[in-house]
């Protein structure tokens, strides 16, 4: 499958390079987002994209700053979750779409929230003019981790002293070998500056303030479902969990031997090279046919 390449231009100047596979199916099948995790570019999204496009649009980009995507022009510009969340928008009000469906991975099922809470924000309420009707959260999280059975493999210093707050260079430290854990030894080597970027994107981190009641107005006909294999060693399984309890109307991937189930929930964090292909094809289709419980508008004000 073969896509044309395009660039939206921020209002900032920022650029978003971007795709969009299964194009003869614009204005016939609601198109999918595919949101990226941290490190990962859009051409990653390969298998699944190409599988995806033969049944509806798919849309893959590149994060501000990220492969052939480009910083604002003023540069240095401290990218947070809520910045790449209104990228996003941006991007999907460019190309003039009503409805859309969104995947997102490792940190774009973060970015997926942050989309989904722009109506709440609490200083900057921003509409969505268009309808999210499915969203499926993968391998990803809706709040720092707290598993601390987890949490003991990326330890690397003790909690700070009561009444201190943790510096910005422990932050760093802390973050480290999670961040390492994102990434292979080899590229670690080979790009030490981008590293220690993400490093410091890891440390500064985005605002948490509220999540539970931001969750909480998230609309009920908004249909969420979470994949999570419980062999992620970069996010727990039991992250998953929580996301199921703050939004009770998702639901998870089914397990088993038919259309839309998958083997098993033995998969790590690079979900979509675990099985057959069409199994995953299967899993999207079959939930992304499933309508929307009613029209709403209170993602849109």
């Amino acid at each position: 499958m073969t896509a044309t390449f395009s660039i939206h231009v921020h209002a900032d100047g920022s650029k978003k390079a971007y795709e969009i596979f299964g194009q003869e199916h614009l204005g016939k099948k609601t198109p999918i987002v595919l949101v990226n995790g941290m490190s990962m570019l859009r051409g990653e999204w390969q298998k699944l994209s190409n599988a995806l496009s033969q049944y509806r649009p798919v849309l893959v980009f590149d994060h501000r700053g990220m492969g052939d995507s480009t910083f604002s022009t003023k540069g240095g510009e401290k990218v947070t979750l809520e910045m790449m969340a209104r990228d996003l928008l941006d991007l999907v009000i460019a190309l003039d779409w009503r409805k859309v469906a969104i995947c997102g991975y490792s940190m774009g099922g973060a970015i997926a929230q942050q989309l989904l809470f722009l109506p709440f924000h609490p200083s900057n309420p921003t509409a969505l003019p268009f309808e999210v009707s499915h969203v499926l959260l993968t391998a990803t999280l809706c709040e720092p981790q707290q598993d601390t059975s987890f949490a003991k493999r990326f330890q690397s210093i003790p909690p700070p002293p009561e009444g201190r707050k943790r510096t910005f260079e422990e932050k760093r430290e802390l973050a480290r070998p999670t961040t390492a854990a994102t990434f292979d030894p080899e590229w670690v080597a080979a790009n030490p500056d981008r590293f220690n970027y993400w490093l410091d994107r890891m440390a500064v981190g985005g605002s948490n303030a509220s999540s539970r009641e931001f969750q909480a107005n998230v609309p009920k006909d908004t249909k969420i479902m979470v994949i999570h294999g419980k062999l992620d060693e970069v996010l727990p399984y039991s992250a998953s969990r929580v996301i199921l309890e703050r939004m009770p109307w998702a639901k998870d991937v089914e397990v088993g031997d038919k259309p839309g189930q998958i083997p098993s929930l033995d998969f790590g964090h690079q979900w979509f090279e675990y099985f057959d292909i069409e199994a995953w094809t299967n899993v999207f289709e079959l939930f992304l046919n499933e309508p929307p419980a009613q029209s709403s508008n209170l993602a849109r004000l």
